[in-house]
């Protein structure tokens, strides 16, 4: 009787895949510090005004480097204007923070189309959407919230994450999973315990889809993803787009142009925690892959070749079941991967890791400008700025 409700999306998979993955050496500490490679931008609260830098899951720039960032706890998007810096912290800078959107769901991933002010941003619970930031009193429009099948048939859109945009003008979005994301009782969308019941049930429901502006349509480009995370596409010659698939600890790559076309494939593997969103520069000579958290103890019990797969689906059901407030968090650490990219191959460089979260934490957003990387987080109260010259 009680276990559709304890277990609304069925118990624990008997045979998933195992991930392999890094353990980072966290007496290495080469984000924030005494590096002087962070600054932070935290907001300018007027007097008897509310903070709207509550959890700044994704940095977005436009062409002229103007900052906006979507605020996925409270549903909105800001803008980021007049930095200053502070008087006492050369490290530390203050911003205006305003409002100029809100959204049904939780955005969590946007970019604009090149030369435009048009933004396309991921919503948890609506699908695809977008707004025209040119227009006097911008108003955001859903593009997408299902996308017809091979077989005729329509699937909706249950876990809109991330975009990118090619200089074709397709724009690439991430469908993480088939699972919802339910409200927290602050009337948020718990877009993290969406993600945990994903791992714990073990069912590969992540897709990558397109969206053609020319004709309206959206289709899947690949699917039988592991949560399909942060995407980039390659700004260079749009010939492949990044995936990072969460719960495998890696990166995919999938194909557009070439003999490949049409197919993925690990890009990396075995990194150092769970990926999050990624981004890749206009050259297309690095990509960035944001990490909120190493392996928790937890997942290293799962992924151990050690443990019988019938006793792992059976405390994955457990711990699908327990509240949420017993639920396992992730691990106080924040990192950044750098991926030197060539023609043939894509390999690991430098990682940025605050390897106990003290400057910064929770990184789930990466944007590349200018030599900056921009990151946001849901947990913290301000935005990343690390300074990719600073050795």
């Amino acid at each position: 009787l009680y276990l559709p409700k304890l277990l609304p999306y069925g118990p624990a998979s008997l045979n998933p895949d195992r991930a392999s993955y890094s353990l980072p050496d966290l007496g290495v500490h080469t984000l924030g510090g005494q590096n002087g490679n962070l600054k932070k931008i935290y907001e300018r609260i007027p007097e008897n005004g509310k903070a709207l830098l509550d959890g700044p899951e994704t940095v977005i720039l436009d062409d002229d480097s103007n900052i906006y960032a979507l605020i996925a706890k409270l549903g909105i998007l800001v803008s980021i204007t007049n930095l200053a810096p502070s008087p006492n912290d050369e490290n530390i800078l203050y911003a205006d923070v305003t409002e100029l959107a809100s959204f049904v769901g939780s955005p969590l991933g946007g970019k604009f189309v090149p030369g435009t002010k048009i933004l396309y941003i991921a919503d948890t619970l609506l699908g695809l959407c977008r707004i025209d930031l040119a227009k006097k009193n911008p108003k955001v429009e859903l593009v997408a919230s299902k996308v017809k099948l091979s077989d005729g048939s329509e699937s909706p859109i249950l876990y809109a994450d991330d975009v990118d945009i090619g200089k074709s003008g397709m724009v690439y979005f991430s469908d993480a999973s088939n699972i919802l994301c339910d409200r927290k009782p602050d009337l948020s969308y718990d877009v993290m315990h969406a993600y945990k019941l994903d791992y714990f049930r073990g069912v590969k429901s992540g897709r990558l889809l397109r969206y053609d502006p020319n004709i309206d349509k959206v289709d899947v480009l690949a699917d039988g993803i592991w949560f399909a995370n942060g995407i980039a596409v390659d700004k260079a010659n749009e010939e492949f787009i990044m995936i990072a698939e969460t719960s495998m600890t890696r990166t995919l790559k999938y194909n557009i142009k070439g003999a490949k076309k049409g197919t993925l494939e690990v890009m990396n593997a075995e990194l150092v925690g769970l990926p999050d969103g990624v981004d890749c520069t206009e050259l297309g000579d690095k990509c960035y892959i944001a990490i909120p958290t190493s392996i928790p103890p937890v997942l290293q019990i799962f992924y151990s070749r050690y443990m019988p797969k019938i006793l792992e689906a059976a405390l994955k059901t457990l711990l699908m079941m327990l509240p949420k407030s017993l639920s396992p968090p992730p691990e106080s650490y924040g990192a950044v991967v750098e991926i030197e990219m060539t023609l043939e191959s894509s390999t690991l460089g430098r990682l940025f890791q605050d390897p106990y979260g003290v400057d910064i934490m929770l990184i789930t957003g990466v944007t590349e400008k200018g030599g900056n990387l921009y990151l946001g987080s849901l947990h913290n109260s301000f935005i990343g700025v690390l300074d990719l010259n600073v050795n």
